[in-house]
């Protein structure tokens, strides 16, 4: 009999383990975690146990890859629908450079940006350019390309002025900010240069100013 009821005693035994624990033992004051939109780590394969290799990132299929300030330095400034500086054929630079007949020199300057600004997820970009015509004039523009199909392509220019070093060059929500520096615009001005940050954005095949902000340099 003994042996008999041994069995038993030990399954009604893990039963009730079983109903005693299983059941949920949340108080209602424990936190939850939910997770963050955009961080949620994805599901597992559960038909594929082997542990994912190290690829090389590679852009999604249909998208273009992000252009480089590299594949600028052999772009051609100017387009038959935006004319860089009035010269009616585009031209084509050479190691980021350009000289025309009649003694202009063009050359691209560091930093560039790389980001979005067209709204069609290809990364475009954007590029100070000092113009050079020879005189005491040092004209300094920001040239942006767009991203067609992984090469650039000319859209437009901005002036920023003359003798107005570019320092720096970002693109973020859509958005290009430009760090210069420029003499005051107030004669009466105590300091020498300022330093403006002003932000473009793209409005059809022209870079708009959306506002800056001034500050002593």
């Amino acid at each position: 009999m003994r042996k008999t009821l041994l069995p038993f005693l030990a399954l009604a035994l893990a039963t009730g383990l079983a109903c005693g624990f299983g059941g949920d033992t949340s108080t209602g004051d424990e936190a939850v975690a939910t997770p963050v939109q955009g961080l949620e780590s994805p599901a597992a394969d559960a038909t594929d146990p082997a542990p994912a290799k190290s690829t090389p990132t590679k852009p999604a299929p249909g998208r273009p890859t992000p252009l480089t300030c590299q594949q600028l330095q052999t772009a051609s400034l100017g387009s038959a629908a935006q004319p860089y500086n009035g010269y009616r054929d585009p031209i084509p630079l050479v190691d980021g450079m350009w000289s025309g007949e009649d003694g202009v020199v063009v050359q691209l300057q560091a930093p560039c940006a790389v980001g979005e600004l067209t709204g069609d997820n290809a990364a475009d970009a954007v590029v100070p350019v000092l113009m050079d015509g020879g005189g005491t004039g040092k004209f300094w523009q920001l040239a942006m390309f767009r991203n067609v199909d992984g090469r650039p392509s000319y859209v437009t220019m901005v002036e920023i002025g003359d003798r107005t070093p570019i320092e720096k060059v970002a693109i973020s929500a859509g958005r290009a900010r430009v760090e210069f520096l420029m003499r005051p615009e107030d004669p009466s001005s105590s300091v020498d240069l300022i330093r403006r940050t002003a932000v473009y954005e793209l409005d059809g095949t022209t870079l708009a100013e959306i506002g800056y902000i001034d500050a002593p340099a």
